[in-house]
């Protein structure tokens, strides 16, 4: 099968089967563009996230028009599954200038979000953008200190860590 046909016959829950197709298919050559082409396909996004943030996670790298294009698709993510594995692949991204206000949109929804695995990985993703842009800065340390006080346990525990590794 080729990486495509496993990506769209995943059964929508086996991270052991993803798992599977990575190690089949991370070492072809289209491997990298064919994630790309199919990460704001709603009916794909949720595998093709999960097997881009694993492939980051394997230590391989994007280039700066890779980066572009992942932060050019953040507004297409439907499934709060794929806009969490785009959220934990920003610390591998090159953020040009130019595209720091989608991101950011992006971020804020996240934060609106009930979910509190995208609001904690929505404050890491402020931190990464505070981190390239120094503009950022202040806003986000402060938004950070304010999210300590009032946030979830859960998503405060992530803040903690986010404010250690400063």
């Amino acid at each position: 099968m080729t990486l495509l046909e496993e990506i769209a016959s995943w059964d929508g829950k086996s991270a052991t089967a993803l798992q599977s197709t990575h190690e089949r298919h991370s070492d072809d050559e289209d491997f990298l563009a064919t994630i790309l082409e199919h990460i704001a396909d709603v009916e794909l996004q949720r595998a093709a996230t999960w097997l881009l943030k694993r492939h980051l996670e394997a230590g391989n790298s994007l280039s700066p028009g890779d980066s572009r294009a992942i932060l050019g698709v953040l507004s297409d993510q439907e499934h709060w599954e794929s806009r969490l594995h785009l959220l934990q692949c920003l610390p591998y991204l090159d953020i040009p200038e130019d595209q720091s206000t989608d991101l950011e949109r992006f971020l804020d929804s996240c934060l609106e979000s009930d979910n509190k695995f995208l609001r904690a990985w929505a404050y890491n993703g402020f931190n990464e953008l505070s981190l390239r842009l120094p503009r950022y800065r202040e806003e986000v340390n402060l938004m950070l200190a304010r999210a300590v006080e009032s946030e979830a346990a859960s998503v405060r525990a992530r803040i903690r860590n986010i404010l250690k590794s400063r």
